[in-house]
């Protein structure tokens, strides 16, 4: 049967767009299933849609396409159905060019099932959409959630649908208790999850892993005061949050009036999200409400055990208490959900072997959620539904045998087929220029020719010349799965389809201008394993690189044509529990493979005869407290306790960038025997400012000097699994007490410590009452205040 989704944005994040994507691929096995898109926002669609699925969007917002639709009179006008948000019109998230291009779509659509994703779309399918085929509504939220007035306007809705489906059985039973004299059939069929192709997550990193949008619902405010808790009685354990949204701003002040700024980290959004949560020994949901809770399902699909608060209306259908996660109660105030959530923690932080059980138990629970089961469910609605529908009958698949009800695992006869990975492609129709031809012949022909004009309509959509996935001279995009092994080895899988059929090689290529690349031999094509990938192996040892950022391309051999690698999936958990990456001699060679912003794969290296590893920072009352651990080929005696006793401590040293009479040192001392080399320095906030040569501002950047002797140790984070610091290890500034300038740590692009002076701009005039009482909320809240500092207050 033909099966379309209809989306808000196609193009975007977030859970709906995440279960469409997986349902949609599912069923493509079987049907031909189309996703159309109300609006587009960029080339391709930042979560990749099977191969199988068509991608087709209605109203282009892509400035540089010549079917840009952002100028349409239309498009700056209000929508005459419903807004969603209080700030849908002023974004031109609701227009009433959404509302043409919609009803159009709907009143000429030829399919078997239609599918809307959200209210509004649901309002349309339901005022738009004709009986030529079953409409089916799906709830991502609940019904409790929704505000009042779009709760009204989806409950009248609803009424027009055949189906209407919610991701929680709770929600269906509220659902239905609502609107008892709906006919309409109201279910629950939870969202798809696929397994991700990542290796699950053997526990042994200390860390939290928390990751969904950014809003007030999720309430991570909430899980940062829990850990809070947690991290005064295990300061070796992190968290990191994902996502982003609304909230971030909110958060951060909140994390750095906890002092967790180097212990807490806003991670930003990451796509694929499975091999972040792969990296964590638990999982953190502390939301007020979960429609159903995809990242639970996402986590325990990598072996992580979650802890979640007991909240409407998700996590208690998921997870069993106790076997595989934990459900933390909601107190009768916040003070006491937010102790019984930071327990809850804490029983799995303290115990390891609990953790490992709930680990296998986790992974079990996850396949219950897998695409196929939940596109068997669907099927089973969809044949129901088109039963009594003339003509409709002989299109409708059987029902699919062990794919009957919830409790139902697929057979073991099921026809499987190998899934093809991720293609980056155009979508195969654009609403622009060719889709406004469309609209017009169909309102020009009459209803009884359709069915003959449809192969010329199928030929105009394709356009002239599909696209191929080859790029130069007839080379494919190559595309990789990358993953660092037990032994630091990069284990580089490429598809095999994607590679050349002569003899090619791995050229990695440094950024550094002139540099020359280094060649690495790949397997042949024909050597590709029985899924389809060819494998190759790097080791430190017998691949050399110099410091800096390496593009990586696939290049042929016979005449150097080359194409940059797609980065599938990168994985780097194991960075957080390796060794560090020392040489025989003593050299620290680090090397951490990643995606860069365009899909790309790309590989940073650093390569240190001696190096200072930055293991906190701390902002006192008068200062920030470093530490650092010290790596390479020191001499073992410049290192021992009487070389130590002799030479003195060591010593900070910040160079400046631009005036050299900024320059200024200042003394450390030895914390750690000859094994452990570890110094802590203190940095006075005034320090800066007192040796700026009278600017107001300045910028350091930080090493250390061992012990006597100029030689100089640059301080920095290069070990671990983030190749780029400056967005995440972010400390807070320091005011110099009632004056303008501000002083602050940061990691640089090349995740060396700078220190920077800078001078805060004046507010505006109408401005400067309100900053006044802003920076005074922040000075009580900030380390120094809380230590009645005269002369210092930390900012956010």
């Amino acid at each position: 049967m033909k099966i379309v989704f209809l989306l808000d944005n196609a193009y975007g994040i977030g859970g709906t767009i995440r279960s469409t994507v997986n349902l949609s691929g599912a069923l493509a096995e079987r049907h031909q299933v189309e996703v159309v898109s109300l609006r587009r926002s960029r080339e391709e669609p930042a979560l990749a849609f099977d191969p199988r699925v068509s991608l087709t969007s209605l109203i282009d917002l892509r400035r540089s396409s010549p079917d840009y639709d952002g100028d349409d009179p239309d498009y700056h006008r209000p929508s005459e159905r419903f807004t969603e948000g209080r700030d849908h019109f002023e974004r031109r998230i609701a227009t009433r060019l959404g509302d043409l291009r919609m009803r159009e779509l709907l009143e000429n659509l030829e399919a078997d099932v239609v599918i809307g994703t959200r209210p509004k779309i649901n309002d349309y399918l339901a005022g738009y959409g004709t009986d030529r085929y079953v409409r089916i509504g799906q709830e991502h939220l609940t019904h409790s959630m929704h505000s009042d007035h779009v709760r009204t306007h989806q409950d009248a809705a609803l009424a027009h649908l055949d189906a209407f489906v919610t991701v929680s059985y709770a929600d269906a039973a509220d659902y239905r208790a609502a609107l008892p004299d709906v006919r309409t059939e109201i279910v629950c069929v939870p969202n798809a999850v696929p397994a991700p192709q990542v290796e699950p997550s053997d526990g042994q990193a200390k860390l939290i892993v928390a990751a969904g949008r950014l809003i007030k619902v999720k309430r991570y405010d909430r899980l940062l005061r829990a850990f809070a808790l947690v991290a005064d009685k295990h300061p070796d354990w992190t968290l990191r949050l994902y996502g982003r949204g609304p909230q971030q701003n909110v958060l951060r002040t909140i994390l750095n009036e906890l002092g967790l700024y180097d212990r807490a980290f806003l991670m930003g959004a990451h796509s694929p999200i499975e091999t972040e949560w792969a990296k964590g020994a638990i999982a953190a949901v502390s939301s007020d409400g979960e429609s159903f809770g995809m990242t639970l399902v996402e986590a325990m699909h990598c072996g992580v055990p979650v802890v979640s608060t007991d909240c409407p209306y998700g996590p208690g259908e998921i997870i069993a208490n106790g076997q595989d996660g934990l459900l933390a109660p909601l107190g009768e105030n916040e003070d006491v959900t937010v102790r019984a959530y930071a327990d809850a923690l804490l029983h799995l932080v303290e115990d390891p072997a609990l953790r490992s059980a709930m680990s296998a138990a986790a992974l079990e629970k996850a396949a219950r959620y897998c695409p196929q089961r939940i596109a068997g469910e669907y099927e089973n609605l969809m044949t129901r539904l088109l039963a009594g529908r003339p003509g409709a009958g002989a299109r409708a698949p059987a029902p699919v045998p062990g794919r009957t009800g919830a409790d139902t695992a697929p057979t073991a006869d099921m026809p499987r087929k190998r899934a093809a990975p991720a293609k980056s492609r155009t979508p195969t129709s654009r609403r622009g220029g060719r889709a406004r031809v469309e609209r017009t012949v169909r309102r020009l022909t009459p209803r009884a020719l359709f069915p003959a004009l449809r192969p010329l309509v199928r030929t105009l959509r394709q356009g002239p010349g599909a696209r191929r996935a080859s790029g130069i001279k007839g080379l494919p995009r190559p595309l990789a799965h990358v993953r660092v092994e037990g032994d630091g080895a990069l284990l580089v899988r490429l598809h095999a389809d994607s590679l050349p059929s002569s003899a090619a090689v791995l050229s990695l290529r440094p950024q550094r201008d002139g540099a020359e690349p280094v060649r690495v031999p790949l397997p042949p094509r024909d050597r590709a394993d029985a899924d389809g990938w060819a494998e190759l192996r790097l080791t430190r040892a017998e691949v050399e690189l110099f410091e800096g950022r390496w593009d990586v391309y696939v290049e042929r051999t016979s005449d150097g044509a080359s194409q940059q690698i797609k980065a599938l999936m990168v994985e780097t958990a194991r960075l957080l529990t390796l060794p560090e990456p020392l040489d025989p001699d003593g050299m620290l060679r680090s090397w951490i493979p990643y995606a860069t912003g365009d899909g790309h794969l790309a590989l940073r290296s650093w390569s240190r005869a001696r190096h200072a590893e930055v293991t906190s920072i701390a902002l006192g009352e008068h200062g920030y407290t470093l530490t650092a651990r010290l790596y390479g080929t020191f001499p073992r005696p410049a290192l021992s306790r009487r070389t130590r006793e002799l030479c003195g401590g060591p010593v900070l040293v910040a160079v400046p960038r631009d005036n050299p009479r900024q320059a200024f040192e200042f003394p450390g001392r030895w914390d750690g025997d000859e094994e452990n080399a570890t110094v802590r320095m203190e940095l006075p906030y005034e320090l800066p400012a007192a040796f700026s040569d009278g600017c107001p501002e300045g910028v350091w950047d930080l090493s250390l000097r061992p012990g006597l002797g100029p030689e100089r140790v640059r301080l920095g984070r290069v070990l671990g699994d983030l190749a780029d610091r400056k967005k995440t290890d972010v400390t807070p500034r320091a005011r110099l007490g009632d004056t303008d300038q501000v002083v602050q740590l940061y990691f640089s692009v090349n995740n060396n410590l700078v220190l920077t002076l800078k001078t805060l701009p004046a507010p505006k005039p109408e401005q400067a009452e309100q900053t006044e009482e802003s920076a005074t909320a922040a000075d009580a809240q900030s380390p120094q205040s809380r230590s009645s500092s005269p002369s210092t207050s930390a900012t956010a």
